[in-house]
């Protein structure tokens, strides 16, 4: 299953050390990066003049996007929303699977 997946760090995350914070995300990008090779991390996007990202993830239920989400190191200075997605009629198939038919 998909989900849309908002998030925005909180003061916590923007008030940390800039060396801590350094580090925090340094991590945070091999997670990404991880999760974006396994296909777990499907798009991401940040909004403009914003912290604030916006992503699509893959997971085989809520428990398991669940687990995903709290391998980020920062997770705990985030504010999530999460919303489950499914097909459009309009668009039954993936938009890339469709023209390829």
């Amino acid at each position: 299953m998909d989900y849309l997946v908002t998030a925005t760090p909180t003061g916590g995350l923007l008030e940390l050390p800039a060396e801590d914070r350094d580090a925090l995300m340094s991590r945070e990008r091999q997670v990404a990066t991880e999760l974006i090779r396994a296909g777990v991390i499907t798009w991401m996007w940040r909004l403009p003049d914003s912290v604030t990202t916006v992503a699509i993830w893959s997971a085989a239920n809520a428990e398991d996007l669940d687990a995903h989400l709290r391998s980020l190191p920062v997770f705990p200075h985030n504010t999530l929303e999460i919303t489950p997605l499914t097909f459009h009629p309009a668009f039954p198939a993936p938009l890339g699977t469709a023209a390829s038919s």
